[in-house]
């Protein structure tokens, strides 16, 4: 519902940033972008991985986070502490860091953020 709704909006918004960006950036000189098209059409979603790719942007990155859990002995009734201890190991704590990525990775990025923008969605 919403957050597909706000997903796609997102997507959206990169796909218009990767043509806008292309557009600015690359020229029809361009040869090294534009070579590998017929007619000098480049596709949206190698506009959007060439963006990507040039472009260091922030991305989150997730780290486990370190939650001490006592000594484990004789505390708690056994099952639920057991429960509890790997709840607490499977914390996460999100930081956002300067990323660049590979052609390889902006290009399998892009085609999931095209794919999102024309509203298909791999569950």
């Amino acid at each position: 519902g919403n957050a597909f709704y706000h997903a796609k909006l997102a997507a959206n918004c990169c796909v218009a940033l990767g043509k806008a960006h292309c557009a600015a950036v690359h020229t029809e000189g361009d040869l090294l972008l534009m070579s590998a098209y017929s007619r000098g059409s480049v596709p949206v979603e190698r506009q959007l991985a060439q963006m990507l790719f040039e472009v260091p942007h922030h991305m989150k990155v997730m780290n486990s986070a370190a939650v001490q859990t006592g000594n484990g002995a004789g505390e708690g009734n056994g099952v639920g502490a057991s429960q509890l201890s790997q709840q607490q190991q499977q914390q996460y704590d999100g930081e956002f860091t300067l990323t660049e990525l590979s052609m390889q990775q902006a290009e399998d990025l892009a085609s999931s953020i095209k794919a999102l923008d024309d509203g298909q969605i791999d569950v």
